[in-house]
């Protein structure tokens, strides 16, 4: 079917389904990352083993897209993705131990990491008119609905002793995008089978390896960095090397899978880098906020899942009237000092978090900070960082997939680091306050949680003030 024949709402629907998988299964997978530790018996270093390998296999999922929709069409592509997306949040579901559980997300990676890329590309299928603007709100709904539901779905499964709950639910939603998929999508490789690309193995192996080997080591580099650094830092020279090799390879080729040509965009490395930001941001916020919740106001996890729900679904109206707003005033700066102060606000607020403070008013409307500031921050700089790639459908879903390959370094670089951060924050307030013997030990333990916490929502906040600072003066997006 060629896409003007397909019906809107089933285009939406796809749209939609696809993005919101990505969102919800990022969302809860960090959420759940201690719970999942100890049902599958992994060690905060071997977790961040497995983290690192799904990203970098997401990385490389990401960057064939285009290959492999010129070669599959939409709909196999799709419906392959969804497949094996399935097959590994079913694995993950089974498994109890760490390799089935890695092998699991390995599968979900390759299958499902590109799925923000296709669904922004599938918006593409509605011609340039104002009712593109509907296929924009559902790309958009899925990735503010997605972030609302994850925490409170997880948070619950894990509750009922329902653990893989979390990826049964993950595997039904990927099933539901492959049959939206194999009933309503081309066969062909509409919008993108103008300009042809290839698949190269080496480029391909660089990349993956880069991406692994720098993410590994980052998240290596806290534990190790007093002891085994020379082997750390020897990760990470690697790892830019590959990456290195990767460029200077994809520039020689007459047909690559990534056109780097998009580096050229002052624009665009622009909105790279408030996207690469803003992905670490929402990864530090995924893996820190649960614990600090949880260990210093004494909640269980079910009901820290709500409260963060609820607090991303109080920033849904932001959301909404932002999108009434720009139509008509789409410049950039408003809403760039605005969702930075929000986060400076967040900051602010959970960086002197009275353990006191009741649980729906001391946290809940203030997680709705953060929310506006993703929500506020991302949308904007998606509405204006990719303007001088827009002539060019091939160039426009090369741009997409670098943005949303960093994104996937960002989430696990944010998370990585969070969690790192508060471990040895955690460790060394609480050395300092056993030193002073001035409480018990549940106390000390609470207290040193309370004190890692601040330090990273202290780091947070500036970075609010700095952003929104230096957003007031851009002129790049107006």
């Amino acid at each position: 079917m060629p896409p003007a024949a397909i019906p809107r709402p089933a285009l939406l629907a796809t749209i939609f389904i696809f993005n919101f998988i990505e969102f919800l299964q990022s969302g809860m997978v960090v959420f759940a990352a201690g719970p999942t530790m100890g049902h599958v018996g992994a060690a905060p270093e071997e977790y961040g083993l497995v983290t690192s390998l799904y990203a970098a296999v997401a990385v490389l999922s990401i960057s064939q897209m285009t290959v492999l929709v010129q070669r599959l069409g939409w709909r196999d592509y799709l419906l392959g993705s969804a497949l094996l997306c399935a097959a590994g949040a079913w694995l993950c579901a089974a498994s109890e131990t760490l390799a089935g559980f890695a092998a699991g997300r390995v599968l979900m990676a390759a299958g499902g990491g590109a799925f923000m890329s296709a669904a922004r590309m599938l918006v593409n299928f509605i011609p340039p008119s104002p009712l593109r603007f509907f296929g924009i709100v559902a790309f958009a709904g899925a990735l503010s609905s997605g972030l609302a539901a994850s925490s409170w779905l997880a948070g619950s499964m894990i509750g009922n002793e329902a653990w893989s709950g979390i990826f049964l639910v993950l595997a039904l939603l990927a099933l539901l995008a492959g049959a939206l998929a194999l009933r309503w999508l081309p066969v062909g490789g509409a919008t993108l089978d103008a300009v042809p690309t290839r698949f190269e193995a080496g480029d391909a192996l660089a990349l993956g390896g880069a991406v692994f080997l720098l993410l590994y080591g980052l998240q290596r580099l806290a534990y190790d960095w007093h002891g085994r650094r020379a082997g750390v830092l020897l990760l990470l020279a690697c790892g830019a090397g590959l990456g290195a090799l990767f460029f200077f390879m994809q520039r020689r080729r007459a047909q690559p899978f990534l056109r780097l040509a998009i580096l050229r965009s002052p624009r665009y490395l622009t909105g790279l880098a408030i996207f690469s930001f803003c992905y670490m941001a929402l990864g530090v916020f995924n893996a820190v906020l649960p614990q600090l919740v949880q260990r210093v106001l004494g909640v269980a996890i079910e009901q820290a899942g709500q409260l963060q729900a609820a607090g991303m679904a109080l920033a849904l109206p932001v959301f909404a009237l932002m999108l009434l707003v720009v139509r008509k005033r789409p410049h950039a700066s408003k809403f760039y000092v605005a969702g930075f102060l929000s986060l400076a606000a967040f900051g602010w607020h959970f960086s002197n978090l009275d353990p006191a403070a009741p649980p729906w008013t001391g946290v809940a409307p203030w997680i709705g900070l953060f929310g506006a500031f993703v929500f506020m921050s991302m949308a904007t700089t998606a509405l204006h960082s990719f303007k001088d790639l827009q002539h060019d459908n091939l160039l426009f879903s090369h741009a997409q997939q670098f943005k949303n390959m960093l994104g996937q370094v960002g989430l696990a670089l944010g998370a990585g680091t969070g969690a790192v951060l508060l471990q040895e924050r955690g460790a060394l307030h609480g050395a300092r306050l056993v030193e002073s013997a001035s409480a018990g030990a549940v106390l000390l333990a609470q207290q040193g949680s309370l004190l890692a916490g601040i330090d990273v929502f202290r780091v947070l906040a500036w970075c609010g003030v700095a952003g929104a600072v230096m957003l007031a003066m851009q002129r790049r997006f107006d």
